[in-house]
């Protein structure tokens, strides 16, 4: 222990502040991220139990014989369309964002 090493001599006394302020410093640092860590670790919990529920509406449509107005709404929560890259253009880029159900929007790299 950091107090035992200085009281025996082990440290001096000045070895012993300097790390017992890095040690009170690196336990602040801790303190004040801890709440933003938990936060986190909900996000990702919620993120997960989404994929769930998307992975459970995927298997009771896994015959799908044709693509319906009824399966688009149920996979698929919105569309958006951005505006061209370039307006009057025939081949300007446009670009396209689909939000799935429960799971949100894809990016595809």
């Amino acid at each position: 222990m950091l107090s035992e090493d200085n009281v025996l001599g082990r440290i001096t006394n000045e070895q012993f502040s300097m790390l017992s302020e890095g040690y009170n410093e690196e336990q602040r640092n801790i303190t004040e991220r801890l709440p933003i860590l938990e936060q986190e670790i909900e996000r990702l919990k919620a993120s997960a139990n989404n994929v769930e529920q998307f992975v459970a509406l995927a298997k009771k449509c896994i015959n799908i014989e044709a693509l319906t107005s009824e399966v688009i709404r149920t996979f698929i929560s919105k569309i958006v369309i951005h505006e061209k890259s370039a307006k009057h253009s025939k081949s300007a880029t446009q670009q396209i964002d689909i939000y799935f159900t429960h799971i949100g929007k894809l990016s595809v790299a």
